[in-house]
């Protein structure tokens, strides 16, 4: 797995190196945001605590790419590496209305606190995750 950047580079590090395996791999492309706009990272994602907003958070790209169960996304990585480039098409996913999320479209009530456990995340970008073709 990997975050791109904030002009969408990534890099891959397999046993502690850059790259990966030579093999057939699935690709999924993630961006998982809250309802402001805030990228969740990979460090937010995989938190032992929930980070602030998360609860909110929703994935802003279709499945085709987000989902590996549904990806048609695939690479091949040989012996020589390289460079590899995902053209996604078609526009973010706009968030969830309250009837979809199942949440009452109510306010809180004046001096209502929001529960909040663990630091903010930090700012990343969509995270590109890279499975094994043949993995489940």
């Amino acid at each position: 797995m990997s975050e791109t950047d904030e002009e969408g580079s990534y890099f891959l590090r397999y046993q502690g190196a850059p790259g990966t395996a030579p093999g057939s791999y699935k690709v999924g492309v993630s961006l998982y945001t809250t309802p402001e706009g805030r990228v969740m990272s990979l460090g937010a994602r995989d938190a032992l605590t929930t980070p602030p907003g998360f609860e909110q958070a929703f994935e802003r790209l279709p499945v085709r790419y987000s989902d590996f169960g549904q990806t048609d996304l695939t690479v091949e990585v040989t012996d020589r590496g390289g460079t590899f480039d995902f053209d996604l098409e078609g526009p973010l996913l706009d968030p969830p209305t309250a009837e979809e999320s199942g949440e009452s479209a109510e306010e809180p009530e004046a001096g209502a606190a929001e529960e909040s456990a663990g630091p903010e995340s930090s700012d990343g970008e969509p995270a590109a995750e890279e499975a094994p073709a043949d993995a489940p």
